[in-house]
């Protein structure tokens, strides 16, 4: 049977030629246009892109892979962009300097391996933000030509780092809800702390507590405590419920008054299981003469070689720093600096560590 119509051929993609020729423009324009580079003015970058875009003109990928991989090859004798992984966890007062190293180094440790896989030169900037001014850390960001930048979590939730973030194609590693708009990679807080209920309960827990403090809730977005609640309210009968203790302050600055409204709330709620985000509230309860895990297990969030073998949750530190590395990577392929129009979030989940605190 004949067709009453012959098949349609397909279409020819319009090349570079053919979008100067309608733009007006020479094809080195229409290719730096189309890269968003921003030798070309914004007017006429919108312009090409509208006509390339009603040409019918669309990116190759497999191009893209490979000029990507080009890039990357030994004869490649072009400057790579330098990223920069920024940490602010920096006490300019204190002996040893660097806070919280052990998980700095593990961010550091994945950003670095990630970019050098990629093929970039890799920059580790760290600014006590008591000593360094805004004006001051962007001037430094200026002079080692930083392209792409990825900061850490700062280290107090209430910090401000203003900096030009039109220059850079930036990411950062956690919820930092006052750096404005920018891409961000975390924890999946609410995932991750169903995670250890279900696993704390498969181990036959049924009245299990959570020690919070300000300072991480803030940090995760308050999803820590969502997640607890609604396991909690969906999974959990109602006479074993324990409320969560909230402390007004950073962990880190609990003090003799903290450690003893612990005491009362295990007093009075009798949990047989206690999850906090680091051992800290556990060598107090131990030097009261508790056993762990004979009269309550223990289970820490941020489980990390510091937390002296406890069991825990161990976050993606690493996993998170290339993750954020990929990003910043796609941005500065595509020219894509500053803020975005909308916020944008990437999460991840980690993993358990078995220790002598759970039964």
């Amino acid at each position: 049977m004949n067709n009453e119509f012959p098949p349609e051929k397909p279409l020819k993609p319009p090349t570079f030629a053919d979008i100067a020729q309608a733009a007006g423009v020479c094809k080195a324009t229409v290719s730096l246009a189309l890269r968003n580079n921003t030798r070309i003015s914004k007017v006429t970058r919108d312009k090409i892109n509208r006509i390339a875009t009603n040409l019918g003109y669309q990116l190759n990928p497999l191009v893209t892979a490979n000029m990507a991989m080009v890039r990357k090859s030994r004869e490649w004798h072009g400057t790579m962009p330098t990223i920069g992984l920024l940490s602010t966890w920096i006490d300019e007062q204190s002996e040893e300097k660097r806070v919280e190293w052990h998980i700095q180094n593990r961010f550091l440790m994945g950003a670095k391996r990630r970019a050098a896989r990629l093929g970039f030169d890799f920059d580790y900037l760290e600014f006590d933000l008591a000593h360094y001014s805004n004006k001051r850390i962007q001037k430094i960001l200026d002079n080692r030509n930083i392209s792409g930048l990825i900061v850490t979590p700062l280290r107090f939730s209430n910090s401000e780092l203003n900096l030009d973030w039109g220059k850079l194609a930036v990411a950062s590693i956690g919820l930092t809800d006052n750096l404005g708009n920018i891409p961000n990679v975390y924890y999946d807080n609410f995932r991750c702390m169903q995670d250890i209920l279900e696993n704390l309960s498969q181990r036959g827990y049924q009245r299990i507590g959570f020690i919070t403090d300000s300072e991480n809730e803030m940090r995760g977005g308050h999803l820590w405590n969502a997640g607890f609640y609604e396991y909690q309210n969906r999974v959990v009968d109602s006479e074993n419920h324990v409320p969560i203790l909230r402390v007004l302050k950073p962990e880190l600055q609990f003090d003799k008054t903290d450690f003893e409204s612990m005491h009362d709330w295990y007093k009075q709620n009798k949990p047989d299981v206690i999850i906090a985000f680091r051992s800290k509230i556990l060598d107090y309860f131990l030097n009261l003469g508790y056993k762990v895990p004979e009269e309550f297990g223990y289970m820490v969030l941020n489980w990390s070689s510091q937390t002296d073998g406890c069991s825990g949750y161990r976050q993606c530190h690493e996993e998170m720093a290339e993750v954020a590395v990929n990003i910043v990577s796609e941005r500065l392929y595509n020219n894509d600096r500053g803020t975005l129009s909308k916020p944008r979030t990437t999460l991840l989940r980690g993993d358990f560590v078995d220790g002598f605190t759970i039964k």
